[in-house]
């Protein structure tokens, strides 16, 4: 499910500094794709507020991102609290492979599929 240990590593320490509960699908499945992109991860403060545990929508506005890691965050949104996210094509269109499994592995964990 993990791309390699770095990802599960940030994913563990994304669950651990906002205490998500083990049975939030919805959280796990968004900080799934944050962790697996170093360009997220570095402007993670952009999208998610720990403090107050809460999507930024506004991030999207304040920060340059690619194409891609548009994609994922959208995605991410969507998995979390159904943030209108666009068509499937027009996510998985801007994925590499490597993105496109990473997109994928987070639907698979919303959704209980493992």
């Amino acid at each position: 499910m993990f791309i390699g240990q770095e990802h599960k590593g940030r994913f563990d320490c994304l669950l651990k500094q906002d205490g998500t509960y083990h049975m939030d699908v919805e959280r796990k499945a968004m900080f799934h794709i944050f962790a697996g992109i170093s360009e997220l991860m570095d402007k993670l403060d952009f999208f998610y507020d720990f403090s107050d545990r809460m999507i930024r929508i506004e991030g999207f506005d304040e920060v340059s991102l690619s194409s891609s890691a548009k994609s994922l965050v959208k995605l991410g949104f969507n998995l979390y609290n159904n943030y209108p996210c666009g068509t499937v094509v027009d996510l998985f269109g801007n994925l590499d492979e490597k993105n496109r499994k990473l997109a994928l592995n987070a639907i698979q964990l919303r959704f209980k599929m493992e």
